[in-house]
């Protein structure tokens, strides 16, 4: 069967369930630090943002001279649990596996560091799903950029992006490709309403994928409207 198609694939909030390692990290620190610990809600809430905004949130929580022993210390943290109680969403293995063997090509697009997204990878043998992986490495790689690179080397049509957060569905948009809302992730309702589809759980995904890249599909980009798995 001829194999068409790229699908793009954010990590946090889409793939990795970040709350299983970023807010014990947090939580963790802040006691051991004696600062008062942010809620759940406040810490989920940077999921899927720059690194960069959620170490100023963290700065803004301590007082000057703990500032960097906090960040510092979260991030390491971080680190040391994904291994160890990081997971992925429900059937995300499954989901990969399927739309490997019926793509041509899959990509991941996050704005998590290169450090951290690469030990999910490794910690959950990611990589042999992905002809490409793309993390922000400076405040100059917003998430249009890095999808329009992405487009560039990577040459399977039509293409899609597959996201739990608002830049994820703006950057689709702004380079002219469809993009599925992943609503078990981190974004709100309303973030999520410009999406071209909706996953209401990662065993959505494959089904939608493939109304679009399936060899007797369309080739339009253009979405008719919002849509969910049957």
């Amino acid at each position: 069967m001829e194999r068409r198609g790229l699908v793009i694939f954010d990590l946090d909030g889409t793939l990795f369930r970040t709350e299983t390692v970023t807010v014990p990290a947090v939580e963790q620190t802040f006691r051991h630090l004696g600062l008062p610990v942010p809620s759940r809600e406040e810490i989920c809430s940077f999921f899927g943002r720059p690194v960069s905004a959620f170490h100023a949130w963290l700065r803004s929580l301590a007082p000057r001279h703990d500032q960097d022993a906090a960040v510092a210390a979260v991030d390491h943290l971080e680190l040391e649990l994904i291994p160890q109680t990081g997971e992925l969403y429900p059937h995300v293995q499954q989901v990969l596996t399927t739309l490997r063997a019926s793509v041509e090509q899959m990509a991941l697009c996050t704005n998590g560091s290169w450090e951290y997204v690469w030990r999910v990878v490794a910690a959950h043998d990611l990589k042999r799903f992905f002809d490409a992986i793309r993390c922000r490495q400076s405040d100059r790689d917003t998430k249009p950029l890095m999808i329009r690179e992405l487009l560039s080397q990577l040459k399977g049509r039509p293409a899609v992006v597959v996201g739990d957060r608002h830049d994820d569905i703006e950057a689709a948009h702004e380079n002219g490709i469809r993009a599925i809302a992943a609503t078990y992730g981190y974004g709100s309702p309303e973030e999520l309403e410009q999406a071209d589809a909706a996953a209401i759980a990662p065993s959505d995904i494959s089904r939608l994928v493939a109304r679009w890249t399936a060899p007797d599909a369309g080739e339009s980009s253009e979405a008719a409207g919002p849509e969910t798995a049957d």
